[in-house]
């Protein structure tokens, strides 16, 4: 019976650590999106304020795609949010 509850707790560590792992790559990616986009923001429009810092901060990662491909076409700042 030990044996089985140690193997249980063992396999809901690693599972538990697992999780974990994809958790922390997925932000990883978002946060790396985050900052290639606002690195090609600030060398197509200047200095960016803190509303649109803060904007980027707060952004999911779909909204940083979306931006992201706005950025493209976009002529002013107020475009790539639109």
């Amino acid at each position: 019976m030990a044996g089985v509850i140690e193997r249980a707790r063992v396999e809901g560590m690693q599972q538990g650590m697992q999780q974990g792992m994809q958790r922390g790559m997925q932000q990883g990616r978002v946060e790396g999106e985050r900052a290639v986009l606002e690195r090609l923001l600030h060398r197509r429009f200047g200095i960016l304020s803190p509303e649109t810092a803060q904007r980027l901060d707060q952004a999911s990662a779909a909204d940083l795609e979306a931006w992201a491909e706005n950025l493209l076409d976009a002529d002013t700042l107020e475009d790539v949010f639109g």
